[in-house]
């Protein structure tokens, strides 16, 4: 297996072994995005939801830049080798990116290459994990999940809690937030439930939505209207409140992450803390409350149940833990 430890040694590779694509040496490609046509095209189509196509598009079109092509067409997926590959692996971890990070796009390409051989376009996954291998990346998440105390702190500075509260009891991803309408408040029963149209999945789903959640949001819809926005069922909830061009318009998915970055930074927290963290309290206050991880695990409509208990935190481990019970 190959291992390139340097920018110099991997051009020196490159030249030694004449690894070009297009007559252009694999370095660090010309700044340039490249179009992705053809059976690249066809591969992003084929995705159920658009964050995954825009996921897997970010990271085709790093790898096809670093090797210095900017219109893909068949015959170029047809000459990269797994060295490429490794060069474009060993060049992302010379530049500290994360190993999640990596592991993510090499993933992107092994799922590109997968759909190739089975339309028969080329004959081996020069990506596959026994040509290319990844980093171990430990998948526990501990300190994701915010304490009571930081979730009271970041309570008391925020002028508005309806984004707040669905993160919190919702345990809903940045991107839902930012997609729900208000057509998507609806009853069943004697409950209120939030349809979520768009998830990572790329199937519509739904969640139990709280006495709690539907004050704030209430409040914050009224707010809306004596401010002078609609509220017609078809109009985003979330719209940007901020003084420049991009007043009255719904907020995006990084909106709701710069969101809570200023509340926690607001409130003095010292924790870098991200809209997903929200995601990971949840799971762990519902356990520690008594649900069942199961409960949990539909709640946030994990598709398994490792997802969910990796997310859960056992904050009272010590408490009452295994060792308490041996005795000698």
């Amino acid at each position: 297996m190959l291992y390139l430890e340097s920018q110099n040694t991997l051009i020196a590779y490159i030249h030694s072994k004449g690894l070009y694509m297009n007559n252009l040496p694999i370095v660090s490609g010309n700044g340039m995005r490249p179009t992705l046509e053809g059976p690249l095209q066809q591969f992003l189509s084929g995705q159920l939801s658009e964050r995954t196509r825009r996921a897997y598009s970010a990271d085709l079109q790093h790898f096809f830049t670093f090797i210095g092509v900017d219109q893909v067409i068949l015959e170029d997926l047809q000459s990269i080798t797994y060295e490429h590959i490794i060069a474009f692996r060993n060049d992302l971890a010379s530049r500290e990116y994360k190993r999640s990070s990596i592991n993510r796009k090499l993933a992107s390409l092994k799922a590109l290459f997968k759909m190739l051989v089975a339309a028969g376009h080329v004959d081996k996954n020069p990506a596959d994990s026994t040509l290319v291998r990844g980093y171990k990346v430990d998948e526990t998440f501990s300190g994701k999940a915010l304490s009571n105390q930081v979730l009271a702190k970041i309570q008391r500075a925020i002028t508005d809690s309806a984004i707040f509260q669905l993160l919190t009891f919702g345990g809903l991803r940045r991107s839902e937030v930012a997609n729900i309408a208000w057509a998507d408040i609806a009853t069943e029963g004697v409950f209120y439930i939030l349809h979520l149209p768009q998830t990572k999945s790329g199937m519509a789903q739904e969640i139990k939505l709280q006495a709690s959640v539907l004050h704030h949001l209430e409040t914050y819809k009224q707010a809306l209207l004596q401010s002078g926005y609609s509220t017609e069922v078809d109009i985003k909830v979330f719209i940007s409140l901020s003084r420049n061009a991009s007043r009255g318009k719904p907020l995006t998915d990084q909106s709701i992450n710069h969101i809570v970055k200023k509340y926690a930074r607001r409130a003095g927290v010292p924790q870098n803390v991200t809209a997903h963290m929200f995601r990971h309290t949840c799971c762990t206050l519902a356990i520690e409350g008594g649900a069942k991880p199961q409960q949990v695990q539909a709640h946030l409509r994990h598709k398994d149940l490792k997802t969910t208990m990796r997310y859960y935190e056992n904050r009272d481990k010590l408490l009452d833990n295994a060792s308490d019970y041996i005795k000698i």
